[in-house]
């Protein structure tokens, strides 16, 4: 922790010497997130039963200039609530250069999830996973195409582990596309993970290569004041452990999802058929696989019903959702419930002119 105040102190620092250009100002903000995550899924056959609560402050700095840079240094803060045994739960920096264009994002550094438009699936994060691995470290490049609103394509490289004595080598190449034309959407998601030893010479683990790739293609209507959203969706993946196996797997299935919305209120059904799209859980668990473990499935099929409700209020500073599950993984019934509050501040100050 202390080391972690240092490098901010340090940071705030190189902030305060940039010389003075014209627009250029210093803003500070914090955004807020506290999560209530419950799962009863002691009937199915894929996943444990949990519960989840904790809250996450993440105030930062930074410096805007010449209209479309940033610089920006924050820290998030993580106290699991329920945990007394220390002052926080775990602490992690973020610290990136952002340049916002009208029709191109470019990002390095580390800097926050959300800022990735691509890998929406459960397939590819779950709620829990996105919510204490809210960070990409890596570089991100975004093209939204002008003629039609809402099309764009995304490169994005998360490197997620450094190898050394304890820590496995990871990172994940992304890339995602989406194309809009009336109310029909054309897509895809194709993601490579690379999974590696440490060097730890008594451990006895593979490297793995991961592989998925989702095109999807759907429709959105608007009838009678509901938005009415339908996406059918093809998953094909690669893998192969290369110590225990050596051969490439390649399950692959089909998911269907419908959701009605009203009122920030949505029903929504998702039914995947095919393959367990996670073969190496039992060997590597979460630490590959960091999607909804209900892809585990060996019985050809599982189904996803919800029920939810997400709204922002005060200017859309403060975002609230909730919402309830019903889930089907080919042997028995689940529920998970869930409400997140989350909060985002920025403001902008000392503006300069070119002296």
């Amino acid at each position: 922790m202390h080391r972690l105040l240092r490098y901010i102190a340090l940071c705030l620092m190189l902030l305060c010497t940039l010389p003075a250009a014209e627009a250029q100002q210093l803003r500070i903000g914090a955004d807020f997130t506290t999560l209530f995550d419950n799962k009863e899924y002691s009937s199915m056959g894929f996943d444990e039963s949990w519960t989840l609560f904790s809250s996450r402050l993440t105030p930062k700095v930074g410096v805007d200039w010449a209209e479309r840079n940033e610089l920006r240094v924050a820290v998030d803060l993580v106290q699991d609530i329920g945990y007394h045994a220390k002052f926080l739960s775990d602490a992690h920096l973020q610290l990136y250069y952002a340049y916002r264009a009208p029709r191109l994002k470019l990002m390095a550094g580390i800097f926050p999830r959300e800022e990735m438009r691509g890998l929406r699936s459960p397939l590819f994060f779950d709620r829990t996973y996105r919510y204490y691995n809210n960070r990409i470290g890596g570089v991100l490049a975004r093209f939204e195409a002008a003629k039609h609103p809402g099309a764009y394509v995304e490169f994005v490289f998360d490197y997620t582990g450094m190898r050394d004595f304890n820590t496995r080598e990871s990172f994940m190449i992304i890339t995602s596309g989406e194309d809009v034309i009336g109310g029909f959407r054309y897509g895809y998601d194709i993601m490579v993970g690379h999974y590696a030893k440490d060097d730890n010479p008594d451990t006895d683990d593979g490297v793995v290569d991961n592989i998925f790739a989702t095109p999807h293609i759907g429709y959105d209507l608007h009838l009678g004041g509901f938005d009415l959203t339908l996406q059918l969706g093809y998953i094909q993946s690669l893998q192969r452990d290369r110590h225990f196996e050596d051969k490439w797997l390649a399950p692959m299935g089909g998911e269907l999802y419908v959701a009605l919305s009203r009122w920030g209120v949505t029903l929504s059904n998702r039914l995947y058929v095919g393959e367990n799209l996670l073969p190496h859980f039992d060997r590597y668990g979460t630490d590959l696989y960091h999607g909804k473990l209900i892809y585990r499935t060996t019985e050809g099929l599982h189904n996803t019903i919800t029920a939810s409700y997400g709204n922002s209020f005060f200017k859309d500073t403060v975002r609230l959702e909730g919402g309830i599950t019903l889930e089907y993984d080919g042997i028995g019934w689940g529920t998970r419930q869930w409400l997140q509050v989350s909060i985002a501040l920025d403001y902008g100050f000392c503006k300069k002119s070119k002296e």
